[in-house]
Parts: structure tokens; C-alpha cells; sequence
């Protein structure tokens, strides 16, 4: 891609995005992510805890295979890929 394909709007779009590393978040942003980091913590413990979690957490011990991946509440290691598919559920 030549840099006469690039629109104006990406270009100005890359251009914020580059500067956003250097800028400090805004303190609102800042305090929806604590809030939205703790929730999703809660709902990996929590959910864990619930039929379907241990039944998913089941499931994927039975499939076996290389320890490579951490399940944060069964306290073991499994293979990446049903691990994968588990957290997206």
C-alpha cells in the first residue's frame, strides 16, 4: 500500500493511536478498568464454583494432553487449546 492510498481519516486515526502510548489514561478510564478487571476476576472465581463451570473444568481434564496453560480456579495446568475454547464459553 502506497502512502497515497492511506485516507486522511486513517491517517489521522494512526496518528492518535501512535500518541496515545505517551498520554496518561484519564482517571474515569482509569477507575471503569479497575472496576471492570475486579468483575471479570469474580466471574472466573465464581463461575468456577457453579455446575457449568466444574462440568466445562471436567470436561477438558478428560481430554488430556500437554500442561501448558493455567486454569486459574482448578488449580492445575491443561493444553492450551481447550483452555482456549473454555474461557470463551
Amino acid at each position: 500500500m502506497n502512502r497515497q492510498s492511506i485516507s486522511p481519516v486513517m491517517r489521522q486515526l494512526s496518528a492518535y493511536i501512535a500518541q496515545a502510548l505517551h498520554k496518561p489514561l484519564p482517571s474515569p478510564v482509569v477507575e471503569k478498568t479497575k472496576h471492570h478487571l475486579l468483575d471479570t476476576i469474580a466471574a472466573m472465581l465464581s463461575g468456577s464454583c457453579l455446575l457449568p463451570g466444574k462440568e466445562a473444568i471436567s470436561f477438558v481434564r478428560s481430554l488430556g494432553g500437554a500442561k501448558e496453560a493455567c486454569v486459574t480456579t482448578a488449580c492445575w495446568l491443561m493444553p492450551t487449546r481447550p483452555t482456549i475454547r473454555m474461557r470463551r464459553r
